[in-house]
């Protein structure tokens, strides 16, 4: 980011929140309206791009692999482990970061940004998510309903489907469920929920979707986890039999683990953070869904470009056909547009902590709900 945009970020948007955002949309300010400010070659995909990204990735990952082997801890020299087991936590969390990176491009082959074959995606996508547990197709089905419904409560097909006011907890008619029960009564639940959604969309799909999706994707998604699960198998039990079940986790299981968990902290600062608003049918309307409750979130550059600009959040909701390397300049272009809408914060250590109890929902005057620390 240059000079020139870090001054116009802040001075224009960190004093936002996402109620004066509330106040300053019109009705008639739609998504059309909103993609029609970012400049249309930000939808072209460049296939040199898109296959670099993927070189680059698994470059990093080769090269993340080959300095966790010249790790090697000695235990019974504890001064060789003062220095060898915070290298291999470090490494372990750069690795991690990198298969972000991985996720993303899955990420984007759901949304068919990678090529423009649809093949390619589908066979990339597999190729990408499953290696990190997801089900290309399982994926691809709640994460467009997420784009569809963003922030409109009783259409959530992830954490947010969880939360509920303090009398709706309290309630006996209907109780709320032991998941929900679970991820109030945890530290971090909200990430216990984000967890929980994953698992059910591995081995139980059905849930989370309609019924006439369900009988209409049913076969695509059986095949598409049958894929995940032989990519796990063979990732996991090759390294089990060719380096143990420790190399195993040194190798891939812990590094996996962490970018998992990132992918946790990136999901719920960009859409649950103490500031986000939940709105009913009522007040809702796609562009507030994309933009009132959507932040884009700083990190440093190098973690940017691990990560493929998924931090770049608003752009993504309001055209998610950008490829992920377009994703910056869309969004300089949005914020130059609409200034007193955009919101850009930088990440800090206190974005997690907010998590460490789960919030209620409360219905505020305004006829949306804001999240209540507890």
């Amino acid at each position: 980011m240059s000079a020139a945009d870090a001054s116009l970020s802040s001075s224009s948007t960190e004093s936002l929140t996402p109620r004066v955002v509330d106040a300053r949309m019109e009705r008639d300010l739609t998504l059309p309206r909103l993609r029609r400010a970012i400049p249309r070659d930000c939808l072209v995909i460049s296939p040199w791009r898109a296959w670099g990204t993927v070189a680059r990735v698994l470059l990093c990952v080769a090269l993340c692999a080959a300095a966790l082997g010249l790790v090697r801890p000695a235990l019974a020299d504890p001064i060789a482990l003062a220095w060898q087991v915070p290298l291999l936590i470090t490494l372990w969390i750069l690795y991690g970061w990198v298969l972000v990176g991985l996720f993303v491009l899955g990420h984007d082959c759901g949304h068919r940004t990678f090529s423009r074959r649809r093949w390619v995606n589908t066979v990339m996508g597999h190729a990408c998510l499953a290696p990190l547990a997801n089900g290309y197709h399982a994926w691809r089905l709640t994460h467009d309903h997420h784009h569809a419904y963003t922030q409109l409560r009783g259409q959530d097909v992830d954490w947010a489907s969880y939360l509920v006011t303090r009398e709706e907890f309290t309630s006996r008619a209907p109780p709320p469920s032991r998941v929900t029960r679970i991820g109030y009564a945890l530290p971090f639940g909200t990430f216990f929920w984000i967890w929980w959604n994953s698992l059910e969309r591995a081995v139980a799909i059905r849930r989370q979707l309609a019924p006439r999706v369900w009988q209409r994707e049913r076969y695509r998604l059986r095949r598409s986890s049958l894929a995940t699960a032989g990519v796990l198998l063979a990732i996991y039990g090759t390294l089990w039999y060719a380096v143990g079940f420790w190399g195993m986790l040194k190798y891939y299981g812990i590094p996996a683990w962490i970018a998992m968990v990132t992918g946790w902290v990136i999901i719920a600062i960009q859409h649950a953070n103490e500031e986000s608003l939940i709105y009913d049918e009522s007040g809702w309307t796609p562009a507030k869904g994309q933009v009132v409750s959507t932040f884009d979130t700083r990190f440093p550059l190098w973690m940017e470009w691990l990560w493929c600009g998924i931090n770049f959040h608003i752009p993504h909701h309001v055209a998610p056909a950008i490829p992920w390397y377009h994703l910056e300049r869309a969004g300089r272009a949005l914020r130059a547009a609409y200034p007193d809408r955009y919101q850009e914060r930088r990440f800090g250590w206190r974005d997690v902590m907010a998590f460490r109890r789960t919030p209620f929902l409360e219905r505020d005057r305004n006829g949306y709900y804001v999240l209540v620390p507890r």
